[in-house]
Formats: structure tokens, C-alpha cells, sequence
């Protein structure tokens, strides 16, 4: 192959890959079901039936699965993101809500609500091979960039704890707010909702100082933009998404969008922001740069995707 056609192929497999459509995966808990949602075209393309009362959602792109928490019927399934099929499901025993991935996607963590422990599996063989014991009704969970930590947060306890993800010993427990529930990590700041003190907490991961900031009524998930300069978070009671200027370390602005908003993410790449709305069943769109409203797609009854739910290749 000439030097021309090599550069064109660079140039034709780049634009493929930032051609690539972002896809959101929303768990809708009343109609046991997870609507698969092209974002570009603004439309669901699929909805696929899972267990009953699903919640959580982890997306490996590593092995191309989506794992999504039943908490009504006590199992985790596993969504083949290639053919859009379950593939197995897995039981848990108790109530799992809370799931994330591991750093290197070898693994994926699930919190089981009712018996204040994780579960861990392996995506490889795909079965539990060991669970641990934490705080009280374990909830929201996140793991770093650097494949250190294991974040949870534990909503009867009001703490988050620390755990290394080699050995998965606790490093740390810290006080937060009252009845913590979704996290996010952005660089070296894990932010932490507290539902019942409409409040979020800012840690840092390197000092482990925290400080609170106030958005909206009973507040569920959030997310922050790669840069620290504002964080969203979904207000379940106001049906609203409090904008929070980082800098200035106060509540800007609130953005109107479906009923009950809980699941929350975020596409850099594209610019939006994305809510699953349990009331109006459905997702809402805003625009990440003006901080707008943009529109609303509808899912399934009883939306939550309490996780990071957009794929992007």
C-alpha cells in the first residue's frame, strides 16, 4: 500500500470512530425492560425485556456487555451490546441496586442493598467470585482512573468508604451528608449525593477534605464535566437539574426537565446531557454548553439507569 491510500485509510477509519452514535441504555423499573435509545436520532430502536425492577447499569466496552441490576427479582443480567440480547443472568440473593465496573474491566461490582455487602464478578467467566461486607445499605458506586479505589456510599449510614480495588481492603470511610445515594469521580473530586439533606458533598481524593453544597429537593444522581468548572445534579422532587458552578462553589442555575429525574450522564463529545425522568417516563436532553433544556425522547414506564449509562465507541 502507497503512502496516499495509507493516509486515506487513517483518515477514513478516524472519521468512523468520531462518527461513532452515542447510544443510551435506560432502565425503565415499572415495565422490566431497558430501552436502547439512539441519541442521534432521537428515538428508542429497542426495547429489550430484563428482570424484574431493573435499576443499576454498567457498560464494559471491553467485552461489549451491559450488566443492569433487578431489584425486584434479585439478579443481575448481561446484555450482548453487539446483538442486543441478554445472555445470562446471574442471582444475587438480596436487592441489588448500585453497579459499576472495575478500572481494568475485569470485574463488576454490585451492591446488594438489603444485606449491606458487594458482590464482585468476573467478566470473564461471568459468575460471583466473592463478596465483601460494607455499610449500611449500600447504594452508588464508582471506581478511579488510576484503578486504585472503589467508591460506595452507604445510605443508612451516611458515609462513603474507600476501598483498594487489588486487594478490596478499606483504605477510608468518610462522613457526608444524610442518606447518600448516587457518586461521581472526576479527576481527584468524588462528588456525593445526599438525598435527604438536598445537599451534594465534595471530596477531595487526595486530602479527603469535604465540603457541601445545597441544590434542590431530594436530589439523586450527578455528574461534573471533565474540567471541574460545573457539576448537574438531577432534583427528584423538583423535577429540575441544579447547575453548580465549581469555582464560584454555589448553585447557578436549575434546569427544568421531565418528572422526577434520576439517572443522569454525560456526552462530552456531543455536548448533552442526559436524564431519565421516572414520572414522565422518559429521557430529557440539555444542551451541555448553554445549560438548555433541549428536548425530551420517550422510554419506558418508570425510567432510573442509576449509573453511567451512555455508550460511546
Amino acid at each position: 500500500m502507497n503512502f496516499k491510500k495509507l493516509i486515506s485509510l487513517a483518515l477514513y477509519l478516524l472519521l468512523c470512530a468520531c462518527s461513532s452514535t452515542p447510544i443510551a441504555y435506560i432502565t425503565n423499573q415499572g415495565s422490566d425492560t431497558v430501552s436502547i435509545v439512539n441519541l442521534k436520532e432521537k428515538k428508542v430502536i429497542q426495547e429489550i425485556s430484563v428482570g424484574k425492577g431493573p435499576v443499576g447499569i454498567a457498560i464494559s466496552l471491553k467485552k461489549s456487555y451491559a450488566f443492569i441490576t433487578n431489584s425486584n427479582d434479585a439478579s443481575v443480567n448481561v446484555l450482548d451490546l453487539q446483538h442486543n440480547r441478554i445472555i445470562k443472568t446471574i442471582k444475587i440473593g438480596g436487592t441489588p441496586v448500585g453497579i459499576t465496573k472495575s478500572t481494568n474491566e475485569d470485574f463488576i461490582y454490585v451492591s446488594d442493598w438489603f444485606n449491606s455487602e458487594i458482590l464482585i464478578i468476573e467478566t470473564k467467566s461471568l459468575t460471583i467470585i466473592k463478596k465483601i461486607a460494607v455499610g449500611k445499605s449500600p447504594s452508588g458506586m464508582i471506581c478511579d482512573a488510576e484503578g486504585k479505589y472503589l467508591f460506595i456510599s452507604n445510605r443508612d449510614e451516611n458515609t462513603v468508604e474507600i476501598y483498594n480495588q487489588f486487594d478490596l481492603n478499606l483504605v477510608k470511610k468518610i462522613k457526608v451528608g444524610n442518606h447518600p445515594y448516587g457518586l461521581f469521580l472526576s479527576k481527584n473530586l468524588l462528588f456525593v449525593v445526599n438525598v435527604l439533606d438536598d445537599s451534594i458533598s465534595i471530596v477531595n481524593t487526595q486530602s479527603f477534605a469535604t465540603e457541601t453544597i445545597k441544590v434542590g429537593d431530594h436530589p439523586y444522581g450527578v455528574v461534573s464535566d471533565t474540567r471541574n468548572q460545573f457539576a448537574f445534579v438531577t432534583n427528584t422532587q423538583d423535577d429540575n437539574v441544579s447547575v453548580i458552578d465549581l469555582k464560584m462553589k454555589k448553585e447557578i442555575k436549575k434546569i427544568n426537565v421531565g418528572g422526577n429525574p434520576e439517572g443522569i450522564d454525560i456526552d462530552e463529545r456531543d455536548n448533552i446531557l442526559v436524564t431519565s425522568n421516572w414520572r414522565s417516563d422518559s429521557i430529557s436532553i440539555i444542551d451541555l454548553a448553554k445549560h438548555e433544556y433541549l428536548y425530551e425522547i420517550k422510554t419506558g414506564k418508570q425510567s432510573r439507569s442509576f449509573g453511567q449509562f451512555i455508550k460511546i465507541d
